[in-house]
């Protein structure tokens, strides 16, 4: 009669056991799908440049700016934007490098624009990413000019679980180039590669 208890116990433990290891368990030493919070975007899109011809503080005595008519120009923008996650926070340090390439028959200048500054990212987790950047900016001519600006501005970041995603900014540059004060607006698209 024990061999029949024991055969029974154990059959019984066959058709229970299948069921009861196909419940959910949560594993603790890994937390599902890893979320990277570094990323790099390459992006390429068009920027407009403007002035309303105002010489900043002691430019016109200096002979920098000799010319005070509004003046504006586009170019193509190209842009490589790197950020640095801060933790467990939505705050990333953000290192970039912008080319407003103008055409060579207009007669403006090309600029070069290494910047650095804070993105503010929001909803890490999420299909669609929206972030806030608040940067600062170096302005470096290729005609020898430079000056500085205050870059703000934002952006949304499409398939923002895939390692690559699709991302769109949207961002204000605020300041002085070459003695008059500047405006710059810039819109580019490309991928966001996490890490």
């Amino acid at each position: 009669m024990t061999k029949t208890l024991r055969a029974l116990l154990f059959l019984s433990v066959l058709g229970v056991a299948p069921p009861a290891f196909a419940q959910y368990r949560p594993n603790y030493y890994s937390r599902g799908y890893y979320l990277p919070s570094n990323a790099l975007r390459l992006e390429v899109g068009g920027a407009t440049l403007s002035s309303p011809g105002i010489c900043t503080n002691g430019a016109s005595q200096s002979g920098n700016c000799v010319d005070s008519s509004p003046f504006a120009w586009q170019a193509l923008a190209l842009s490589a934007d790197l950020d640095l996650a801060l933790g467990a926070t939505p705050i990333n340090i953000t290192f970039g490098a912008h080319e407003l390439a103008a055409p060579y028959y207009s007669g403006n200048p090309s600029i070069f624009e290494p910047s650095a500054g804070l993105v503010f990212k929001f909803t890490p987790q999420a299909r669609v990413q929206p972030r806030l950047t608040l940067a600062g900016a170096l302005l470096l001519g290729d005609d020898g000019n430079a000056g500085g600006a205050v870059r703000f501005g934002g952006g949304l970041s499409f398939f923002g679980r895939a390692p690559i995603g699709l991302a769109i900014d949207l961002l204000v540059d605020i300041g002085s180039f070459a003695g008059y004060e500047i405006t710059e607006v810039q819109l580019a698209l490309g991928p966001e590669f996490r890490f």
